[in-house]
């Protein structure tokens, strides 16, 4: 089919094909999430190659895709970070983004059976259980050894709570959905702003400061999203399900009045001087859309809401299928807007959640 007669998702999940994104952690993660979301066969077996590079490459401690990685192309912002910000960031390596493949290496295991899917899934598993943790529980993002220093990133509850939640699933592992609605929760009580109920970037234990507090659009989308994708599979009588649900609901409409009259959100949700941003509007356009396919939102409150969002993003996608206006790594107020694999399996997330 002529590249002009196909439509915005088939033009991104091409493109998205298309990108070299092996052991890119994260980054990999989320795009399989948007290749398995447009379930195209080019697309699930584009998937399936990026879930068995991954498995292959999964090192001696469980970490998937050749294991932590320093997020060295973060740094091309042109601006001045506080000291805090360097140490937090430049000087530690990931230690649970990797976790994010595990959602598409259990999708695998779905659809297979096949075990070294989920063998790999309990190795990654296990890996997040040895990090040494905050004084109340919270897995940092960063290996603290590296710095001294223990903080804890929104990013991480995209990261390994979905995961969590889907290897409870999938191993019948309780603990498994407990430490995925406890790491929500830990990461709400230091990261949600009581005054808005908005969520900050990155939270240090020691001392106790915010080297990144904005109320950044993708790191709110990090927070909705894995609070959906957690209450799709958590048990309805888990004992602490209807404390996430109010997270949630309460989240939700703490971000519904902040859209832009255009559909976007700002790449600050509370500054309308800041630019309209594709990631994080695709993320609560699936937050909503997932919210009311499980019951939990009103569907006349969310869905027009969650439809303006993925339609305005379906006006940046260029002939080529790039996903425009997306908020560089890692984020926050100064980050350049470009096109990224993880723009792209949200853009496919999104619609597929809104089909």
């Amino acid at each position: 089919m002529p590249a002009d007669e196909l439509t915005p998702v088939q033009r991104a999940a091409s493109y998205l094909r298309s990108l070299d994104i092996d052991g890119q952690s994260w980054i990999t993660g989320v795009a399989i999430n948007g290749l398995l979301a447009e379930g195209g066969d080019e697309s699930v077996e584009r998937a399936k190659h990026l879930v068995d590079t991954a498995v292959a490459t999964q090192n001696d401690a469980g970490q998937l895709s050749y294991g932590p990685s320093y997020p060295i192309e973060v740094f091309s912002h042109g601006r001045e970070y506080e000291a805090s910000w360097e140490l937090t960031v430049k000087k530690c390596m990931n230690t649970n983004n990797s976790t994010a493949i595990g959602h598409g290496v259990l999708d695998f295991y779905d659809r297979t059976g096949e075990d070294r899917y989920l063998d790999a899934a309990e190795r990654a598993y296990e890996s997040l259980l040895s990090f040494d943790r905050t004084e109340d529980g919270g897995i940092p993002h960063h290996d603290p050894d590296l710095a001294g220093i223990k903080s804890l990133w929104i990013d991480s509850v995209y990261m390994m709570c979905p995961f969590l939640a889907r290897y409870g699933e999938a191993a019948g592992d309780a603990d498994a959905f407990d430490e995925a609605v406890e790491q929500i929760l830990i990461h709400a009580k230091h990261l949600r702003d009581g005054h808005t109920g908005l969520f900050r970037h990155i939270w240090v234990e020691q001392p106790n400061h915010y080297p990144q507090g904005a109320f950044w659009a993708r790191g709110n989308g990090w927070a909705a999203a894995a609070s959906a994708d957690v209450l799709e599979r958590l048990p309805e009588d888990h004992p602490k399900r209807d404390d996430l649900l109010d997270l949630f609901r309460s989240h939700c409409e703490a971000l519904l009045p902040l859209q832009d009259g255009s559909g976007f959100w700002h790449n600050l949700v509370d500054d309308p001087h800041t630019p309209l941003e594709s990631s994080g509007t695709l993320m609560f356009a699936y937050a909503f859309a997932r919210g009311i396919d499980l019951g939990i939102l009103d569907a006349e409150t969310y869905r027009r809401p969650a439809e303006d969002g993925l339609a305005a993003v379906s006006r940046v996608v260029g002939e080529a299928g790039a996903v425009n206006r997306v908020a560089g790594p890692p984020g926050g107020p100064e980050a350049p807007l470009t096109d990224t694999p993880y723009g792209q399996g949200w853009f496919l997330m999104a619609a597929n959640a809104l089909d």
